[in-house]
């Protein structure tokens, strides 16, 4: 397993334990689809920044960026003007709030911990949905295939 895999699935596995998710997926631009419903409460992640540095050993050690965009719906839980939401209309920033504490720290065997670096409102164009993008840093590690054999000599 690649370390791009691991911490997808690992985010996704913690994302999945809050309730409020509807969707947690990998982004692949499925909220541009006009034929994909925008109705979800969705967390999509992506990873789309990984800088390597060749190691010894045909080892790679690099710093991955990983970003979740959080999509809510405005008019989520009855949050409109005149709002019935005890939380003024704020719910989707304890949502945020709950991916940040479950991914903060986050690691893996091929990555270290992860960091919140940015937390950003998100400009979508897509009739009354909301987004907004967390972003984290690890460090990687990886062995790739081996480059050369030992082989043995007699003379």
């Amino acid at each position: 397993m690649t370390p791009r895999k691991e911490i997808f699935i690992k985010a996704k596995e913690a994302l999945m334990t809050i309730p409020q998710l509807e969707l947690v997926d990998f982004n692949r631009k499925q909220f541009e689809s006009e034929d994909f419903p925008s109705l979800f409460v969705a967390a999509l992640i992506s990873i789309p920044n990984i800088e390597y540095e060749t190691m010894t050993e045909e080892g790679q050690t690099g710093t991955a960026t990983v970003t979740v965009t959080l999509f809510c719906r405005d008019g989520w839980m009855d949050q409109h003007n005149g709002t019935a939401d005890p939380d003024h209309g704020l719910m989707e920033i304890d949502l945020l709030d709950a991916i940040a504490e479950k991914l903060q720290f986050l690691a893996g065997t091929q990555f270290s911990p992860l960091q919140q670096v940015n937390d950003a409102e998100e400009t979508v164009d897509m009739g009354g949905m909301f987004a907004y993008a967390q972003t984290f840093d690890t460090r990687i590690r990886r062995k790739l295939g081996r480059r050369y054999t030992n082989r043995t000599i007699t003379h």
